[in-house]
């Protein structure tokens, strides 16, 4: 059985562009703990694409990619010689959407989520019309150029405007008060299109958590509660350094009960999940309020074996090709910590 291992950042994905210095070591990572787990279960061949500005990978098969080449066009042709596939990318400009696609358009299956699930994950606004209309907490949202003036009448922490699509923190900004706001808008008044692709949101103070878990047809599977290392700077145009050093897989183990329940209610409200996906949550003052849904392997995934004591690739293998799933009564809940340096 062959596997298409596709890390949008490490396999080529910005080969005419400079490499994303605050992204490429979680990229890298993440790339590489996919073909060491799939590279060790039995009959299982992977290979991938790399560019040429990285070192070539020391599992399974790997082509280069240089600036002289489409990405996208190596990427397709490669595909007529695999059986299954998975691709992780950002969700910014659908760029996740449109590997999503370029799968189904070559009747590849895929071991990740499907086409529906990555279009609504992938625009904040959308995610927030399904939660909410799922009676799911989550923070209130409204695009930033029809946004209620009601709105900032009850906003105690501040509030937050980041692009509807995009992954991270990418061009995110922090306001006091209405007025930090109005001043906002006004010195991007010659620039509609960016705030009319902008959402607002409170601020939520609280503990930054996610949670991993395996999706299928509105079911869902809990592998990990984790805290994550969040820290976050304002510069004097507002703009914010939303820093993420890490986190604890498995570091709320409290939650346990909890993230499941809520695990099962998104799966239910959005079944196109599929694979492994994470779910970005706030806990403040005793509720769980969802950020943002990652139709995609996370960060988490890196560490994620050791804390389970099993290969999660296998279980995302199995998850694919068995009707009657079921977390194996072996797996352990390990708090192992994953640390990113500059």
């Amino acid at each position: 059985m062959k596997i298409f291992l596709l890390e949008y950042i490490t396999a080529g994905g910005f080969n005419k562009h400079a490499l994303p210095k605050n992204l490429l070591q979680e990229a890298l990572l993440m790339r590489d703990a996919l073909l060491r787990d799939f590279g060790t279960l039995s009959d299982v061949e992977v290979f991938t694409t790399y560019d040429v500005r990285l070192s070539k990978p020391n599992i399974g098969q790997a082509l280069s990619i240089t600036s002289n080449e489409d990405a996208f066009s190596v990427w397709r042709s490669l595909l007529a010689d695999c059986d299954l596939a998975l691709v992780v990318a950002p969700e910014t400009d659908y760029i996740l959407t449109e590997l999503t696609q370029m799968l189904i358009d070559n009747s590849i299956p895929n071991l990740g989520c499907k086409l529906p699930a990555v279009v609504i994950a992938s625009n904040k606004f959308d995610t927030y019309n399904m939660l909410k209309d799922a009676g799911i907490l989550t923070i209130e949202t409204f695009m930033a150029n029809v946004i209620d003036a009601s709105f900032f009448e009850h906003t105690q922490d501040g509030f937050i405007a980041k692009p509807a699509v995009g992954a991270g923190c990418e061009k995110t900004f922090y306001f006091q008060n209405l007025l930090e706001f109005k001043d906002w808008l006004a010195d991007s008044i010659e620039q509609p299109n960016k705030i009319k692709n902008m959402v607002v949101q409170r601020y939520i103070m609280g503990q930054p958590a996610s949670i991993s878990a395996l999706f299928k047809d509105g079911k869902a599977w809990l592998l990990s509660s984790n805290t994550q290392k969040v820290s976050m700077q304002v510069s004097k145009t507002k703009e914010v350094n939303l820093k993420y050093s890490g986190s604890v897989v498995n570091g709320l183990p409290e939650f346990t009960e909890q993230f499941t329940e809520l695990a099962n209610k998104i799966a239910n409200a959005l079944p196109d999940l599929n694979g492994f996906a994470g779910i970005d949550v706030i806990i403040s003052n005793k509720e769980i309020y969802v950020v943002e849904i990652n139709p995609r392997i996370t960060t988490s995934y890196i560490v994620l074996g050791k804390s389970l004591s099993i290969n999660p690739a296998a279980l995302i293998l199995k998850l694919a090709t068995n009707e009657n799933f079921e977390l194996p009564e072996s797996m352990t809940n390990h708090s192992v910590t994953v640390d990113l340096h500059e």
